[in-house]
This record gives C-alpha cells, structure tokens and sequence, in this order.
C-alpha cells in the first residue's frame, strides 16, 4: 500500500493513481467459460472512459444521478467508478426491490439514467416505469432485452465501449481530479426493516475516512484475493468493492448465492466478508455433516472443537496458551479444522461479519477451527463500520473497538450516539427524518442500544424500537433469542415476540434440507413440506431444542410457546431486507393470527 494512495482527498483521485500505479495488475476476477479470468486495471479504465464519453453525448453532467439495479457483478463498479470520476451520483437499488420501490427511488432521487443487469432486471423497470409514467434512458449490462415502452435498452458494450483517445482521457482526468472531498458520491437508500427507505448521503470524504479506517488498522497485500457476492446496494458490499481500489487486492465475483460453496474451492479467497447468515448456513451444514458419522469421528470432532475453543477464549483475553493446550490444538488442528478450512477455499485468513449480530457462540467456534471471523458494527449512516474487533484484539460478543476519528457517548436509555467523519451529512430531501436523527450538539442517534465493556468494546444488546417490554415490566432483547434459536441445526428462521404479554413466544420455520434428512431417518413420510411442519414427532424435536436454548436464559426470557411456519421467510415475500435482515414489522403483521394462537 502506497501511501500516496491512502493519502488521496477523493476516491477519483485514487483511481487515477490506482490507474498510474498498477495498468497491468488484475482488479477483478471474473468467471468466464468455467474458470475465473482475470481483469486488468487498463480493462477497467478503457470501460471507464467509454462510460464517461457516453455520458458526455447524452447530457449526462456532474451531480445528476445515475441508478444501478443489478445483482453483484463487475459492471456495477465500473458504473460505479465511471460515476464517481465524472462527479455523477450512484443511486444503488437492491436487485430484489419490488417494482413499487424502484418506481419511488428512481422518482425520488430523480435518477437521469439506469444501468439495468439483465432480462429481469428490464421486466421490473418496465413495471416501474408504468406505475409512475417514468421515461428515463436504459444500459442493461446484458444483451439482448427486451424493449420498455417501444424503445430498446442500450447495450453496456456499447454504451462503455472501450476508449484509448487522447483527448477523452485528458478531459476524464480533469473531470476526476475537480471533484472535491465534499462532492456527494452515493445517495444510498435504506433497505427498510420499518418502512420507506429513506435517502443516506455520502460523500467522497465518507466513503474514504472508512477506506482509510480500514486500511489502518488491516494488512492488504497485492496478492489478497476476496470473493464479493454482497449486494453492492448494501453499504458493507460497496465498501468491499471499493477498498480493492485502495488496497490493491483482487476482488473475485462469486456467480451467485447458491454458488458461494463452489466459488469458494475454486477463487480460494484470502478475505471474505459476509453478513451472519452465511457463516449461520455454513455452520449448520458442518453440523449435519459431523452428525452423520460415526460416534467416534463425532466424539473426536466434538474433543477437537472444544480444544479450539478454549485456545480461542484465552486469545480473546490476551492471555498466554499453556504448552499441553498448544500440542493437543496442533494434534485437532490436521484432524478436524484444516478440512473445515478447505470449506473456505483453503486460503482463508480473515473473514469479516457484519449487517446483524453474529452469536458469541458461532463467532467463538469459527476462531477455534482457525477461521478469525471479525466482526463489526456500523450503519448505512455511518458508511459501513465504525467499530471492529482486530485480529488480535478481540472480544466475543462484541463488535470491537472505535476506529477512524469516531466518538461515542451514550443517551440516558442506553442508545448509542456517535459522531466523525465516517457519519454522513442528511437523509436526500428530507429534512425532518435529518432532524429526528441528530441531536441538537450534532451527534448522530444511532437507535440501537448499546454499551462499553471494562474492556473497551462496544457491546450491541438490541435495537431501540425492537426491545421486547413484558407485561411484567422486563425488557428483552429479541435478537439475542432468535441468534441462539439459529444456531440450531434444523431452525432456519427465528422470530421472538412478546411486547406487552404475559411471557414471550415464537415463530419458528424449519432449515428444509436438515429437517427432510431427519425426517426419513425417522422414517416419516408426508405428500408435502408444510405437511411436515405439522408432524406431531416434527414439533416435538424442535420442542425439545428450545428447551435446550431456553437453558441458556434467565427465566422471563424463556420462550414458552412456538408455532412452526408452513415456510422460510424470504426476501421475495418481503419478510426478509436484502442484507437478510427480518423485518418484524412485516413478519408481525403477517402472522398475527399465528401469534394471537400462542396466548
């Protein structure tokens, strides 16, 4: 890492250097006819160019917004880049939007052009278009399309067909180096847990107080690889897309989420970073997998972990590892975890959680199989994390301690409130959202409630408008109960409920393929799933699992009641934000008569 590079006011100045420095070194990986191939940095930029020039015939200028609605793929951060050297704002809208959102983002942020993905992504502005009378230009990233209201989507080829000219490329560069540190570079909307997204404005100065954060206090190499599948609507994927630019990493594209496993084996990355579902799902088919062998490969799994883990708590604490504890770890270590990092890739040296809270359990786990999971803390708000566990300094369940310039204080009712360069400006037309958030000093109302350990890290109990206040006047924090219900084997999805009742409840959908394994093991058979929710040996399995979670509670936040759900909720079915998040407004509505049952 140069320091010329970290030393940059804005991101259009460290592309130009990041294109000075490194015309030959590979920016992105990419599958292509079956294997990943490399693309080069001068690939990049001959895209780039071409994107700004097409800019310039159409009449698209400084400060207009430009919308990306695809799934994660290079194109998008070449849009994105192109955007951010002509001083052209990115609006990302989640792939998995309904027709009805992206109607109201692209009117909202009155977007002058809209980069589409594919055939899919066409069909939904279609629908969009129609339901707001909208008519702004299309490039679909893939070809061919279909037309929207008669006229054809321009292709991306085209559209960003590379661009060696002499005199564009002097025009782009001093394009890219008037943009200032101010300059807003992304109006990036909330995925919703409570309702209407709201416009986060970020900056060029934001955006790089985080990359600079992250650099800081992390060791890139030009040789690190990570796989990107985040969407990069979300502001942790579009920090991860942004920080190859920076550190100089390779950043591969896995082809989708049902791919992750194989995409793994096949880019081996170095770095991953994921929200906690992923490393949830990973963990629960470890868990299948070992429960389908043998006693004595299970007892010496279950002896290896243990091992790992109390080597795992004493680097927690900073403390030495006695000499029989390090020979029995180099003994589990070929036996056991080596074969669950080959999982990863084999390569794996740093994985990063963030989005929604990891389980202390899961997070303590992966370190004692050598997998460092770091996880963070951080909104939209405040252009992804603003605090992390190290390497080596860590804490289990926690998100680490402050980086950057980032302060902290806390309300009387235990919210946290923070402020630096890392926390953006105003919500996009929408003054009185702003005002709610900051309070009247400046600092920034994160609305989750949290606190400091005699340690020094942050430790997130709940959200403030998810806190669960019993009829007995006990407040409990629902996602701690709903990260212990997920690492059960056979639950997939958790929902706690209990807001002014007497004791708490849950909605619980099964992980199908676990359950399905189970239940012909059992030798039960039924015509359909939603008919094996219902199976009375189905219910009592999972009955007796809460039980076990609920030994890990004080007793008013035992769970007491649970109904089984026909099926997992999902982004499609709106139960679910993009970053896999529940949206228990939704969730609660939905299935109040199946809450109303439970008391």
């Amino acid at each position: 890492m140069t320091s010329s590079l970290v030393d940059g006011k804005t991101i259009s100045e460290i592309y130009l250097k990041r294109i000075q420095l490194s015309p030959e070194g590979t920016a992105y990986l990419a599958k292509k006819n079956g294997v990943y191939q490399p693309i080069l940095w001068k690939e990049v930029n001959a895209r780039v160019l071409g994107i700004y020039h097409s800019y310039k015939k159409i009449g698209i200028q400084a400060e207009d917004r430009v919308a990306i609605l695809s799934n994660t793929r290079p194109e998008w951060l070449i849009a994105d880049l192109a955007n951010l050297c002509s001083g052209v704002v990115t609006v990302p809208i989640y792939q998995s939007s309904t027709p009805e959102d992206v109607a109201y983002l692209i009117e909202h942020s009155e977007a002058k052009l809209i980069f589409a993905e594919d055939e899919v992504m066409i069909k939904k502005l279609e629908a969009a278009f129609a339901l707001k009378k909208i008519n702004v230009p299309v490039v679909s990233f893939s070809s061919p399309v279909s037309a929207i209201n008669g006229v054809p989507p321009m292709s991306f080829e085209e559209f960003a067909a590379p661009i060696t000219n002499k005199t564009i490329e002097d025009e782009f560069k001093k394009s890219a180096e008037s943009i200032l540190p101010d300059n807003i570079a992304s109006i990036v909307y909330t995925s919703g847990t409570t309702g209407q997204p709201k416009g986060v404005v970020l900056s060029h100065f934001n955006f790089l107080a985080e990359l600079r954060a992250i650099i800081h206090n992390f060791t890139f190499t030009p040789e690190d690889t990570t796989l990107a599948f985040l969407p990069f609507a979300h502001i942790l994927g579009r920090v991860e897309g942004l920080l190859s630019l920076m550190a100089g990493a390779s950043l591969a594209f896995a082809e989708n989420i049902n791919t992750l496993s194989q995409n793994l084996m096949e880019a081996k990355p170095t770095i991953l970073v994921s929200v906690p579902r992923i490393y949830e799902k990973i963990y629960a088919k470890i868990q299948s997998e070992v429960a389908a062998q043998p006693k004595y490969s299970q007892s010496i799994f279950n002896w290896a972990v243990e091992i790992g883990r109390k080597v795992a708590k004493l680097n927690s604490e900073q403390k030495p590892i006695p000499l029989s504890l390090e020979l029995k770890y180099k003994i589990a270590d070929p036996l056991v975890f080596t074969k669950i990092r080959k999982k990863f890739g084999g390569r794996i040296r740093l994985t990063v959680s963030g989005g929604a809270p990891l389980s202390p359990e899961l997070c303590e786990f992966y370190h004692a199989v050598g997998i460092k999971i770091i996880e963070g803390y951080g909104l939209t708000e405040t252009t992804a994390a603003i605090t992390v566990n190290r390497p080596n300094d860590f804490n289990f369940g926690t998100v680490g301690k402050p980086f950057g310039n980032i302060e902290f204080r806390f309300a009387a009712d235990g919210e946290i409130q923070t402020r630096g360069d890392m926390v953006f400006r105003e919500y996009y037309k929408n003054p009185s959202a702003t005002a709610e958030v900051f309070t009247e000093d400046g600092w920034f109302c994160t609305g989750d409630i949290g606190e400091i350990t005699h340690r020094g890290f942050l430790k997130i109990t709940d959200r403030k408008k998810e806190l669960i206040k019993t009829s007995g006047g006990k407040y409990i924090a629902p996602q701690k109960l709903e990260n212990l219900l997920k690492g059960v084997r056979f639950i997939s999805q958790a929902m706690v409920y209990g807001d002014r009742e007497k004791y708490v409840v849950a909605l619980i959908t099964l992980n199908e393929p676990e359950i399905n394994k189970w239940a012909a093991q059992q030798g039960i058979s039924v015509s359909s799933f939603e008919d094996l929710t219902k199976n009375s040996k189905v219910i009592q399995l999972i009955d007796k699992e809460i039980e076990s979670v609920n030994g890990h509670l004080a007793n008013f936040e035992t769970i007491k009641k649970f109904r089984l759900l026909p099926r997992d909720f999902s982004i499609e079915s709106g139960e679910l934000t993009p970053s896999l998040k529940l949206k228990r407004k939704v969730c609660t509505e939905r299935y109040k008569d199946y809450i109303q049952s439970l008391y």
